[in-house]
C-alpha cells in the first residue's frame, strides 16, 4: 500500500484518462466518523455538498455501499441521484429500482431462530446491542468494557456456529462489530462487480473507498481500479491509503472541482 497523496500524478492521469468514473463509497469510517452508537453519526455538510455535485456530473457516478441497511443509507446520505447498495450488498438499488438479491429461505429462517437467542443473551452486557437489518444480524460490542467482551463474543459463537457449520449462515467480523448474515457467496466485491456489468460504459474506472474488512473483498476484486483504504494496514488488498475522513473529503472535492 501507497498513500494515495504520494502517487497524485499518477492516479490523477488515471482518472482523467477515463471517460466515466464510478466512486464507490463506504459510509461509516470513511464518509462519516465512526461514532460510539450508529445511531449518532452524520454526514459532514462539507462531504455532502461534494457528493451532491458529484452526484450531478455527467462524467460521475456516486454508488454508497454500506453494511446498513438500504433504507437508512439513504436517508442518512440523502442524494436522488445515487446508487445505494446495503447490507453488505445484499440490498441493491440501481437507477431508483430495488434489485433483487436472492437468499435461500432456509437462511431467512435461521435468522429469524437467532433473533430471540442473540437478544437474549446481549440484554445482560452493558454496551451491547443487536441490530437488525431484517436479513443480516449485527452484534455491536464498542461499549462493551473488559472481559465482557471474551464472554460476549463466545456466547455469540455459541449460539451461531451451529449455523454457520450448516452453510445456512455466515459471519463477517467488522470494526467491533459481528454481523451474521446468509450463507450466500455475495460480498461488497460481487455487488461492486455486478454495478460494473450494468453500468455499460466504456473506459469506465472504478475508485472503491473503504475502511473496513468487509471492503477488502471489493479491493481484492477490482484491480483494474482504483482501492483505497482509510487508514494503513500492511495486509490490505487495496493499492492505496488515506489517513482520514478528511483526506476522503479532500479526494471528492478534487473530483467534483474536476467534473462537476
Amino acid at each position: 500500500m501507497q498513500w494515495l497523496w504520494s502517487r497524485w500524478p499518477q492516479v490523477e492521469e488515471r482518472i482523467r484518462k477515463s471517460r466515466h468514473t464510478l466512486l464507490l463509497l463506504d459510509f461509516d469510517g470513511t464518509l462519516a466518523r465512526i461514532v460510539p452508537l450508529p445511531k449518532q453519526v452524520a454526514l459532514p455538510p462539507s462531504t455532502k455538498s461534494a457528493l451532491r455535485r458529484l452526484s450531478r456530473s455527467s462524467a460521475v457516478s456516486v454508488a454508497l455501499i454500506s453494511g446498513r441497511r438500504l433504507t437508512e443509507l439513504k436517508r442518512l446520505v440523502g442524494l436522488r441521484n445515487a446508487i445505494y447498495i446495503g447490507n453488505h450488498g445484499l440490498e441493491i438499488m440501481f437507477k431508483g429500482v430495488r434489485m433483487p438479491v436472492v437468499v435461500p429461505r432456509s437462511s431467512h429462517e435461521a435468522l429469524t431462530r437467532l433473533r430471540p437467542r442473540l437478544a437474549g443473551f446481549t440484554a445482560d452486557v452493558p454496551g451491547a446491542r443487536i441490530e437488525d437489518k431484517g436479513i443480516s444480524l449485527s452484534l455491536h460490542y464498542r461499549l462493551v468494557r473488559g472481559t465482557s467482551v471474551a464472554r460476549l463474543k463466545a456466547a455469540f459463537r455459541g449460539e451461531v456456529s451451529p449455523f454457520v457449520r450448516s452453510g445456512v449462515l455466515t459471519v463477517l467480523n467488522g470494526k467491533r462489530v459481528l454481523e451474521v448474515r446468509p450463507g450466500v457467496n455475495w460480498t461488497k466485491g460481487h455487488a461492486a462487480l455486478w454495478l460494473l456489468k450494468r453500468m455499460r460504459r466504456r473506459s469506465l474506472l472504478p475508485i472503491y473507498i473503504g475502511d473496513d474488512r468487509t471492503d477488502e473483498d471489493a479491493f481484492g476484486m477490482l484491480k483494474a481500479g482504483i482501492t483505497i483504504r482509510v487508514g494503513f494496514h500492511s495486509r490490505s488488498k487495496a493499492e492505496f491509503f488515506v489517513r482520514g475522513t478528511m483526506e476522503v473529503l479532500s479526494l471528492l472535492q478534487w473530483l467534483a472541482a474536476t467534473y462537476a
